[in-house]
């Protein structure tokens, strides 16, 4: 008799067969898995970056707020925001806070002053993040 024309032969065949196509499917989930994860430490890393990066134009914001008082030269905040050692700043320290959370490589940094707010955005692996804060002092030049 021949072992794969019998019962117990067929059943191995189906059963290895099973075998096989779970082992497709856990492998599958195994990388979806992967690619889920490092989706969400990405995100976590842009949002930190971006929150970084929001917190060195404040810095800036108000550093010119006190300059202003301290010297009584005049009031830029527009100046102050958006100037380049400002956003060169704010870049060092998404970028720093991005590779410390595991992300990839930070873009520009875009400051917007307009009439209330401080706009703060930059891109990550094609994603834009953005933030902001109150600026009752920023307006457009």
């Amino acid at each position: 008799m021949d072992t794969l024309n019998d019962e117990r032969g067929q059943a191995l065949v189906l059963a290895v067969l099973l075998l096989a196509i779970g082992a497709v499917a856990i492998s599958g989930l195994r990388t979806a898995q992967e690619q889920i994860l490092a989706a969400a430490r990405e995100h976590r890393a842009g949002e930190a970056a971006i929150e970084a990066a929001t917190a060195v134009i404040a810095d800036a914001y108000v550093a010119e707020l006190r300059r202003e008082t301290s010297d009584g030269s005049g009031l830029d905040v527009f100046a102050a925001v958006t100037d380049a050692r400002a956003r060169d700043a704010a870049r060092a320290a998404a970028a720093e806070v991005s590779s410390l959370n595991g992300g990839p490589t930070v873009g520009a940094i875009v400051v917007r002053c307009v009439v209330g707010l401080v706009d703060v955005s930059l891109t990550i692996s094609d994603r834009l993040y953005r933030a902001g804060f109150h600026g009752p002092l920023c307006s457009q030049r």
